[in-house]
């Protein structure tokens, strides 16, 4: 078989310029992707003045963390609140890509019902915001690796009914496989995409988390790209006690080539800086700083990429 494909020199002189012209259309039908900042990572300031940050730094777009304690929580927006963040958006030229959530399915303290009114909170303030467009609906799912087997089903189950929640709602819940979930790897994540069989149920592809469960690069982007509207951009490493979550740029992800394959797999959406946790809670922890070093990394990225940005 090998042999074969050398059996006729001319053939594969036309084989190789074609394949150079493909590239070369594949290269320039590239569709922009957003560079978008999570206010994950700003819960210490006012939201206003997570907005003004993130827009005069330069990213295209903001994610807005609605969990209880944070300023962008729901029940913590007035309705002239709602008016004056879309407004602010508006001016500062940030589209608005995903809302960020914590849900847990089938816990004991936060119940399904609790879960459903979080979504159905978050739906309305997206329609609020982006009328008739709302963004995606981000989350992990919960429970722990080695409960897949017993969990799965369930799952399924729960997920069926937010999932029709975000139907009604115009929207897509995007859930994250994460290290430390009983959803963690690709195969798995492919699997509740196709039991669920729905497209307001799809996934967000953060290769911090595909990393530490063994994933290479440019196999799970071919894998879950097709199935993810939405990226997170950030990295992580490995200690002997347990795993580090670091800001994008300070570990092992090679972000030009993972830019380069987006763009020829022709991903359209958001690609959005999450900043953990572990590193956002430390007392000497710098948001603007953050900010700002954060966006230099990826914007470099993106255009060794050669990958377009939205009105860059």
């Amino acid at each position: 078989m090998h042999c074969a494909v050398f059996q006729d020199p001319a053939l594969t002189r036309r084989g190789f310029v074609a394949g150079l012209a493909g590239v070369a259309g594949a290269a320039a039908a590239r569709k922009p992707v957003g560079l978008s900042f999570g206010t994950y990572a700003l819960w210490m300031l006012r939201w206003e003045d997570s907005l003004e940050l993130i827009g005069r730094t330069g990213y295209d777009g903001v994610e807005l963390a609605v969990m209880p304690d944070w300023p962008t929580a729901p029940r913590q927006l007035t309705r002239g609140d709602r008016g004056r963040l879309r407004g602010m958006l508006a001016d500062l030229g940030l589209a608005l890509p995903a809302l960020l959530d914590n849900l847990q399915l089938m816990d004991p303290v936060q119940t399904r019902a609790q879960n459903v009114d979080r979504l159905r909170r978050a739906i309305d303030l997206g329609n609020d915001i982006v009328p008739g467009k709302p963004p995606i609906f981000e989350t992990v799912l919960g429970r722990e690796p080695g409960e897949w087997e017993a969990v799965k089903n369930q799952m399924v189950d729960e997920i069926g009914e937010l999932t029709r929640e975000a139907g009604d709602g115009g929207t897509v819940i995007c859930f994250k496989p994460h290290v430390g979930d009983a959803v963690n790897n690709v195969e798995r994540s492919l699997w509740l995409v196709e039991q669920v069989g729905s497209r307001h149920f799809r996934c967000t592809y953060d290769y911090s988390h595909l990393w530490l469960a063994g994933h290479e690069l440019v196999p799970s982007l071919q894998a879950l790209i097709p199935v993810s509207p939405y990226i997170h951009l950030k990295d992580a490493r490995r200690t002997p006690a347990k795993h580090e979550f670091l800001l994008p740029g300070d570990g092992p992800t090679d972000y030009v080539e993972m830019f380069r394959q987006l763009g020829d797999l022709g991903y359209e959406g958001y690609a959005t800086v999450e900043v953990s946790a572990q590193i956002h809670r430390l007392s000497d922890f710098e948001p603007i700083a953050t900010a700002n070093l954060c966006y230099e990394r990826m914007a470099a990225a993106f255009e060794e990429a050669g990958l377009p940005r939205p009105n860059v």
